[in-house]
């Protein structure tokens, strides 16, 4: 189980961290429909594809091949909010860790998180097969050393892993990794994980309080209900096509990833008064205006990336939707933001 979106911190931190390297937030929040504003309302929340899309652009504009550590490093545990405060209640490191699982909709991870015991480690695993090669190496990074940085916010600052271990391959220097994390990484492993000595569940955490435990827990309840009713089916599909640039699968390859049969999707996106080609449409429409005024990529280019098979059909599919054709469209938005 991951989260369906995030607190805006997820965002504002590294956001925050990154302008002290140059990067501009206007660079930074690129495609994302997010401004400042925006992001510093009060509870405000952002969907997985628009985090994804900041992280790209930051990944573009900082040309840092550091950049998922970096943003990793921003998070520690007291800026996840309640859910933070929930585990640093809890009697000892295992408690609050079966609180992370339990609440992990009110976390800052893009993967599906699991615990499991090797021997005398504690191994922690994540990953996803939801984003494109191109992100992934930068989203294990990053999903690790926040993982990591929940860890220390428990345990200390003393706190060693035994190992890491990353399915990606190294995007910058050894030591760049070693400073990170602490202890030998494996690169192109099977899975991504954060392995430590399974006697350390036993230490209490010293900020324990079983009263602010009882609000902190019975608060994260409220959250992840109110969450669940918040998300319908309609919202889910559009997030994962979103989140593979390029990718726009058939109704039954997505319901496969959605764990139901096509037959199923079809069922609940019809009771939320949508079908699935107006929710491709929409996307498809979104993602090619943005592409026509935001890029100088080629109309046949947008139609590739827009999953068509030649550039006529996606000439027609946008005159019907805009009634212009794209390099009409084009052409009028420069003219208008001259």
């Amino acid at each position: 189980m991951k989260p369906k979106y995030h607190s805006a911190k997820t965002i504002l931190s590294p956001l925050a961290r990154l302008r002290e390297d140059g990067v501009s937030v206007g660079q930074a929040l690129t495609g994302t429909g997010l401004s400042l504003s925006i992001l510093n309302t009060p509870e405000q929340h952002v969907s997985l594809s628009q985090e994804l899309m900041f992280l790209r652009n930051l990944r573009k504009a900082s040309a840092d091949p550091a950049v998922g550590l970096k943003v990793g490093a921003c998070y520690p545990l007291t800026l996840f909010g309640i859910y933070g405060y929930a585990l640093m209640s809890a009697a000892t490191v295992m408690d609050a860790l079966k609180l992370a699982y339990e609440f992990v909709e009110l976390s800052f991870a893009f993967y599906d998180h699991s615990m499991s015991f090797r021997g005398d480690n504690v191994v922690m695993s994540m990953g996803s097969n939801d984003y494109c090669a191109d992100d992934s190496a930068m989203l294990n990074e990053r999903e690790m050393i926040a993982t990591l940085m929940i860890l220390r916010g428990l345990m200390g600052d003393n706190f060693r892993l035994c190992s890491a271990s990353l399915c990606s391959a190294p995007q910058t220097s050894i030591s760049e990794y070693e400073k990170y994390f602490q202890c030998p990484v494996i690169f192109s492993a099977p899975e991504n994980t954060l392995s430590f000595s399974a006697d350390l569940l036993k230490t209490p955490i010293l900020q324990c309080d079983s009263d602010t435990a009882s609000l902190c827990i019975d608060r994260c309840e409220r959250l992840k209900a109110r969450l669940s009713e918040e998300y319908n089916i309609e919202y889910e599909v559009r997030e994962l096509i979103l989140l593979r640039p390029g990718y726009f699968p058939t109704i039954d390859e997505l319901a496969i990833k959605l764990n139901m049969s096509g037959r199923t999707l079809r069922r609940k996106l019809t009771a939320h008064g949508i079908g699935y080609q107006k929710i491709l449409d929409d996307l498809r429409f979104q993602l090619s205006r943005e592409y026509l005024c935001s890029t100088n990529i080629s109309v046949d280019q947008i139609s590739i990336l827009l999953g068509y098979s030649d550039a006529a059909h996606f000439s027609h599919a946008f005159r019907r939707w805009a009634g212009l054709a794209p390099t009409e469209f084009r052409a009028t938005f420069a003219v208008a933001s001259r």
